[in-house]
């Protein structure tokens, strides 16, 4: 794709309106929501969001944003709270959205039920909460099932995750657009020159690189050879998934790290990501969680020295290796064709 895709901020805002808010984006571990009344919240592609667990174990989603004056209503992180209040003019909601109390309102024939919080969809799998920012009176773009496609099915062959213990989430932020991020998330041309110690653990030969379902999923299976260090703290074998727009996955018998990728701005991002471990003592975690992080590091510091020379003007577009580079096309082609769902035929 030409560079303006990756530094006009038209562009951005048609992505933000076309995609981000029709698809699903990974809020965080379901186990920060185990309880009546904790909740989960953060900021996806602009957007405060929240997950929330009712008094009838229900979890539900909605709109970080209270329907008086459009503050925002819970700080972001995990907490408990018995109702939702606002900080601005203590309009109160139930842990259902629905608004309680509006105080010294002034209206007798006031109609609560037209301020209830803007809901949102909401599913959970494999441990994680997944959040699609259309209001629940829209539909996605597609079902959550659908969405994750070929995912499932990839990654059964491991065993479950429910013995895995949950170590802690790292953020990495930097100077580059999204998509410059995802087309390097999809190849593995850049292996040995960006992660020496990742291409050093991954066995000669043993990486295949395949996409599903249309472009919108792309997994590496990996082995990790008979380098003691990674055997033991990956395991023998792995996988590493994209899933479009912005969630990724890695997964060994040992380690399971998940990434929501975001754009904070058409030349920024944001990378969020938590990590489980099993069958590693505490500093084999703490060598894992450092390497991760690395990875992510490594991956975006090369993206933004790729994003001067697209914000420069000279660059425009360049060749893509059909024999290391072929997932990127398949990436691009999808994405395109998701830009321009919903357009009727205008293009961007």
């Amino acid at each position: 794709m030409s560079s303006d895709f990756y530094t006009d901020p038209k562009i951005l805002q048609a992505e933000r309106e076309r995609v981000f808010a029709r698809h699903w984006w990974l809020l965080g571990p379901a186990e920060q929501c185990a309880n009546a009344g904790d909740y989960l919240c953060d900021t996806i592609c602009g957007w405060p969001l929240y997950a929330i667990r009712g008094d009838d174990g229900q979890l539900r989603a909605f709109h970080n944003v209270c329907r008086h004056r459009g503050a925002q209503l819970l700080e972001s992180g995990a907490g408990n709270c018995g109702t939702v209040r606002c900080p601005y003019h203590s309009w109160q909601y139930s842990t259902a959205g629905e608004l309680l109390k509006a105080p010294r309102f002034g209206d007798d024939d006031f109609d609560r039920s037209q301020c209830n919080l803007f809901s949102l969809h909401c599913k959970v799998w494999k441990g994680m909460i997944f959040i699609c920012p259309a209001k629940a009176d829209n539909p996605p773009a597609i079902e959550f099932e659908q969405w994750l496609g070929s995912l499932p099915g990839l990654i059964e062959q491991f065993d479950s995750l429910d013995d895995m213990d949950y170590y802690g989430s790292f953020v990495v932020e930097g100077q580059a657009n999204w998509k410059a991020y995802c087309d390097n998330t999809v190849e593995g041309y850049h292996l040995h020159s960006v992660h020496p110690r990742l291409a050093k653990a991954v066995a000669s030969g043993t990486v295949e690189i395949a996409s599903y379902d249309n472009g919108a999923l792309v997994a590496f299976h990996v082995g990790y050879g008979e380098a003691a260090a990674a055997a033991k703290l990956r395991g023998d074998a792995g996988i590493w998934t994209y899933k479009f727009p912005g969630f990724q996955l890695a997964i060994s018998d040992n380690a399971f790290k998940i990434e929501r990728l975001e754009p904070t701005a058409v030349d920024r991002l944001r990378s969020t990501n938590w990590a489980w471990y099993r069958n590693l003592d505490d500093a084999e975690r703490e060598d894992s969680f450092a390497w991760s992080r690395t990875v992510v590091e490594e991956d975006i510091g090369i993206c933004e020295k790729v994003q001067v020379n697209l914000a420069a003007g000279v660059y425009q577009s360049g060749p893509l290796s059909p024999a290391e580079e072929s997932h990127v096309v398949t990436l691009q082609r999808y994405y395109r064709s998701e830009l321009d769902a919903s357009t009727k035929g205008d293009k961007v």
